[in-house]
């Protein structure tokens, strides 16, 4: 008899066809809800879970390991939403699948970024209203492209943007500089966030949520971008002060802001009186930036992947996380 392999409602239905065609496990839908899904875990008996971004804090690990040795195996990249000293404490393995969804978050970000470019959002909205206005925006071409954070992510954007666009781009991260920047579309690389964010008429934020990011894009540094600038944020939530965006944007000290990601999801306003969706300069997508078919069948390949080395043994073939 084949193992059980739980997967949350919503990833299930990202990748169904290729969860049910699995032969040597058996993977069945469950509740993302920590409580549901620990109940399901010990009811069916399962050593490993696959989950998406939920958090999980407390009975899900219990209940895995009753079970023995057991899989937290993530959907996605993102971890922040397992515990990993709690996973280590009832000796549950944590893993993720990793470079799967880069190619869906570049080009989300490059789509939110021609979204603001063009008032696209806007334009959508007073038709529907019945109002055939639209409203000036700019090219790309020839814009100054500011990157924070120069991982692969950022490192695709960066092609699609110059050899794409014809985008001037500066990358900016705290590593040493790739050796093959002119391939990649960049005639900048710096250390330095307030360098990068001065020149820049549109950033594009791709950083790791990590207690030294934290809230990292605040009042101070985007008071280094120009009023004209724009700012996209597909990386985490975590990383951008919302309520510092909200207040430039209300002033007119940022022209536009297009986010993917936020502090808490589903979003709630960071102070009720700050609420971005009342803004019209604002464009935001629900977490969307890796949902694409390709991703997900990629993100349901390498949870499995993970799940059968698991259960073969062969843990050193698994993505572990850090700390997981």
């Amino acid at each position: 008899m084949s193992e059980i392999v739980l997967v949350t409602r919503q990833e299930f239905d990202k990748a169904a066809d290729l969860f049910r065609a699995a032969t040597d496990v058996s993977c069945e839908p469950a509740p993302a809800d920590e409580a549901a899904l620990a109940s399901a875990v010990v009811a069916r008996g399962a050593r490993a879970a696959i989950v998406g971004v939920a958090p999980y804090r407390g009975p899900l690990y219990a209940a895995l390991e009753k079970n023995g040795a057991g899989l937290i195996a993530r959907f996605g990249v993102g971890h922040d939403g397992v515990d990993k000293p709690l996973a280590r404490q009832h000796g549950i393995l944590v893993t993720n699948t990793p470079g799967v969804l880069d190619l869906s978050v570049a080009e989300h970000t490059l789509w939110l970024m021609g979204s603001l470019a063009r008032c696209v959002a806007q334009s959508h909205e007073a038709m529907r209203g019945g109002k055939f206005a639209g409203q000036t925006g700019m090219e790309l071409h020839g814009k100054t492209l500011g990157i924070l954070g120069f991982g692969n992510i950022g490192k695709k954007v960066a092609a699609s943007a110059h050899f794409g666009f014809g985008m001037r781009v500066i990358a900016c991260d705290q590593v040493a500089a790739p050796a093959n920047l002119a391939a990649l579309g960049v005639e900048q690389f710096t250390n330095n966030v307030e360098e990068c964010f001065r020149q820049s008429d549109v950033v594009t934020i791709h950083l790791p949520a990590i207690a030294s990011t934290q809230k990292f894009i605040n009042a101070e540094r985007l008071a280094w971008l120009k009023p004209s600038a724009l700012l996209v944020n597909t990386a985490r939530g975590a990383v951008l002060d919302e309520v510092a965006l909200f207040d430039a944007l209300a002033a007119h000290r940022l022209a536009g802001a297009a986010l993917d990601v936020f502090a808490v999801e589903p979003y709630v306003p960071a102070q009720p009186d700050k609420d971005l969706r009342k803004l019209d300069n604002v464009v935001l997508t629900a977490h969307i930036g890796s949902n694409t078919r390709e991703a997900n069948a990629r993100m349901a390949a390498g949870a499995l992947e993970n799940v059968r080395n698991f259960f073969a043994g062969r843990l050193d073939k698994l993505t572990r996380v850090p700390g997981g």
